[in-house]
């Protein structure tokens, strides 16, 4: 998740990667990190504030603080292998092996959370390997097909024309469904247990029944183009690119939204109208994106100084450390087995009390990392990288020189 492990970084990667896990995290607190069930019926004054929280969350987030995450990867992977191609060794072996300890942290976290994200991208980015050789041009055509979802595309067109019988309901659905009585009731090991196989299932199935998969590898292939050419880092020279993202995004959004909402509203059989409203949101979420990225990207140059910002980027620099640490703290807080304040927070108390933490690990990233290099997740998985534990962790007048990750 961190592109580079020396003092001269790319700090507007760092933040932009911080402001997708704000709104990643803000979506896991209001479902409870995957525990999908509703807190009590709340007092009559606190429901305008639960729908505002949720409604607010899932427009500005839902599809496109995922989407952010995608598209830095592809970029952080095209920075790493610019990197290590100046060192002794196979980058791309180096980099699969990355991805292998990667998926050994997610699978542990997974554990404990069901939805974790690490083990989906380090399975998706192993062929970045390969597909890093196509120009430009060959990434991008690839890219638009991924990121249209043919086989969505062709479903919703059957569904609409009469053509596609009515498509079942999904199997994740069921997994999930299965997994709430142990969220609920079940000890820490039930929990542990369930999430070894049935957690797995769950976001594996999630991933390929939304396609999201499709997306995750469009928005892979796109990040590639991005910092191959420095597009981030040389925004200056780039502006009239980004404004052009920024413009084309607003106008898909402009007339994709009307289309999303109608499709929401329309009499559509149960599952049509699911498949219908999946695909719409996905485009929405794209349009949003594209807005999101390239935006904050010609605004950092002007608040890159303030003190909320540069928290934001430790915050995006220990990405890793910051995501799994909000399982740890979180998951237990809300399952049957802690806490249990799944039965108590609804959407405006979750999103208030992830706020409040956010606030609190962006300081606690700030602090941390002007004593030391990486964060304690991104120390173990560069370490790991290079199989060595002499990898130094605190700023000294030598390590300012280390090659970057």
């Amino acid at each position: 998740m961190s592109t580079s492990g020396s003092d001269t970084r790319i700090t507007v990667i760092d933040a932009l990667r911080g402001t997708a896990l704000v709104g990643l995290f803000l979506l896991h607190t209001i479902e409870h990190f995957d525990f999908l069930s509703d807190a009590a019926i709340p007092p009559a004054w606190l429901k305008p504030f639960d729908t505002v929280a949720h409604d607010a969350a899932f427009f500005l987030f839902a599809g496109k603080a995922y989407g952010i995450f995608a598209l830095m990867f592809g970029i952080s992977f095209s920075l790493i292998l610019g990197s290590w191609s100046r060192r002794e060794g196979n980058p791309h072996a180096r980099f699969l092996w990355r991805l292998a300890v990667l998926f050994a942290i997610g699978w542990v976290h997974g554990l404990i959370y069901c939805g974790d994200i690490l083990t989906i991208l380090a399975v998706m980015g192993a062929p970045l390997v390969l597909l890093h050789r196509l120009g430009d041009r060959a990434l991008l055509a690839l890219a638009a097909v991924l990121l249209i979802q043919p086989p969505t595309l062709w479903l919703v067109a059957g569904l609409l024309s009469g053509g596609a019988p009515t498509p079942p309901v999904p199997f994740h659905w069921s997994v999930y469904e299965g997994l709430m009585p142990i969220y609920a009731h079940g000890g820490f090991w039930d929990v542990v247990k369930a999430n070894l196989w049935q957690g797995v299932l769950a976001r594996t199935f999630w991933t390929i029944e939304t396609g999201r998969y499709l997306q995750m590898m469009g928005l892979f292939l796109v990040g590639l183009v991005v910092g191959r050419n420095h597009i981030l880092e040389r925004a200056a020279e780039h502006r009239r690119l980004l404004q052009g993202i920024l413009a084309s995004g607003a106008l898909a959004f402009a007339v994709l939204y009307p289309l999303k909402r109608l499709a929401e509203g329309a009499s559509l059989p149960a599952m049509t109208a699911y498949e219908v409203t999946n695909l719409a949101s996905a485009y929405c979420a794209l349009a949003q994106m594209a807005v999101w990225a390239s935006g904050f990207v010609l605004l950092y140059p002007r608040i890159q100084a303030l003190a909320p910002i540069r928290a934001l980027a430790s915050f995006g620099r220990m990405s890793l450390t910051c995501y799994v640490t909000q399982a740890l703290v979180f998951v237990p807080l809300f399952y049957g087995y802690g806490l249990g304040l799944y039965r108590y927070m609804g959407p405006f108390y979750s999103v208030a009390s992830g706020i409040a933490f956010v606030v609190l690990q962006c300081a606690l990233a700030h602090w941390w990392l002007r004593h030391y290099r990486y964060g304690p997740l991104e120390w173990l998985w560069r370490a790991a990288t290079f199989r060595t534990l002499s990898l130094p962790l605190r700023h000294t007048p030598r390590t300012v020189l280390a090659d970057a990750a």
